[in-house]
């Protein structure tokens, strides 16, 4: 597990690759909270127009090819995703967590499982699009496995 530094401005445009090399997609939005800390990607993977597949930033892991998640690109072809130019719809939040094993705040009381509010992502609902809001873009560390 390491540690990396990277704004919702760095994230952008940036490609994704999954645990095989091969690339996803563009980076094309964010969800970043008041601080400008991403929580969720929003990335096109051109498998349905109009759609961004919606991947938590914890996945993000850096190697030497770029930016990677710690999956195949088969399994976006069932990940939650959003309509380009609409927010997350905040009634399927809860299976945004349960999709990516991922804890919860109590205020998803849809998803299996919940977590210390200090310690989880936020849902969408709560967050800012980067592309469309103001948000401050500071630096941020999270740890990515």
């Amino acid at each position: 597990m390491g540690t990396i530094s990277l704004t919702a401005e760095e994230l952008q445009g940036r490609h994704l690759l999954d645990e095989t090399g091969r690339d996803i997609g563009e980076i094309s939005d964010l969800y970043v909270d008041d601080d400008g800390r991403p929580h969720w990607l929003l990335v096109d993977t051109g498998f349905f127009p109009g759609f961004f597949s919606v991947i938590p930033v914890t996945d993000v892991i850096v190697t030497d090819n770029g930016l990677e998640v710690h999956y195949a690109m088969e399994k976006l072809t069932g990940a939650p995703n959003a309509m380009k130019g609409r927010d997350y719809a905040a009634h399927r939040e809860g299976r945004l967590y349960d999709y990516y094993g991922l804890e919860a705040p109590e205020s998803v009381g849809d998803a299996t499982h919940h977590g210390e509010a200090d310690k989880v992502l936020l849902p969408p609902s709560v967050l800012c699009r980067f592309t469309t809001l103001s948000c401050e873009n500071k630096p941020v560390e999270f740890d990515a496995e």
